[in-house]
């Protein structure tokens, strides 16, 4: 098959534990572009402004790449800068996600331009600040957001242990399992987005603007919110490191995060 498209996850899947790229990656990555024309999608759960840095240390804007960010919530084509498809959560939905997390006693969280704004800062909410290299604000109620004039953002997370996510994840599910996109991206991150987006919907959407079909894609994924993204394209690869759901679909099973994962998926499936 002559794979058109290579779409891929972050945290987990491309970055290593240190959330950088390798050097194997980055030349992997480069050259795959350079070399054979294929796109390459940067496939989050991060904020755009987490990724915008990456995705130009790929040269994704010389080689016409795209940003699909929160969960598939924002589209960006690289070599415009510009935002060609956005959905989000508007004020309702936000205090949806407030009164459970008051309820359940677990810290949410909302993005906002280059800020995070948090009911707590606990150290798993700052490592989420620290991680996108975003600011923190604190708010206290809803009634804080609207006095900054906040009323939408394009994600939310209840971030906690994983014991308290997972009782989160029941919650959520519970209440408002059929209004919101849920998924627990790490342990410690419950994922709540728009119903009508998710990383397989928004790369469909990028296949028809580009007129790539889905057999022509290729997709790398290590956790639950990658679950849409590897189950739309024909070649879903899941890396060592993955959890048994996403190895359990992947039809290549690549080496780990730090084992340059996306090299190896790309060694697999291209000649040079």
């Amino acid at each position: 098959m002559n794979y058109k498209l290579i779409a891929t996850d972050m945290d987990g899947t491309l970055l290593d534990e240190e959330h950088g790229i390798t050097k194997e990656n980055v030349e992997a990555i480069i050259k795959v572009q350079r070399e054979k024309g294929v796109k390459f999608v940067l496939a989050s759960g991060r904020p755009s402004y987490a990724m915008l840095e990456y995705a130009k240390e790929l040269e994704m804007d010389k080689y016409e790449g795209y940003v699909l960010a929160f969960n598939g919530g924002e589209l960006i084509d690289m070599k415009t800068n510009e935002v060609i498809f956005h959905e989000g959560l508007e004020k309702k939905d936000i205090e949806n996600v407030y009164k459970v997390s008051k309820e359940i006693n677990v810290p949410m969280i909302l993005y906002v331009g280059d800020t995070i704004y948090g009911t707590e800062a606990t150290d798993g909410v700052m490592y989420e600040a620290d991680q996108c290299k975003m600011k923190f604000q604190k708010f206290d109620t809803l009634e804080d957001l609207e006095k900054k004039g906040i009323d939408k953002t394009t994600k939310c997370m209840i971030i906690g242990k994983p014991e308290e996510v997972l009782i989160a994840q029941e919650h959520m599910n519970k209440v408002h399992g059929n209004d919101y996109f849920i998924a627990i991206s790490k342990p410690i991150f419950l994922e709540i987005a728009n119903k009508n987006v998710d990383k397989g919907k928004t790369l469909k959407k990028l296949g028809e603007i580009e007129n790539i079909k889905p057999e022509e894609m290729i997709a790398v994924g290590d956790s639950a919110n990658d679950k849409p993204l590897l189950e739309y394209v024909g070649m879903p690869v899941a890396v060592e490191n993955a959890i048994p759901e996403i190895k359990e679909i992947a039809k290549f099973i690549s080496t780990s995060n730090v084992e340059h994962g996306l090299k190896t998926t790309i060694e697999e499936f291209f000649e040079f």
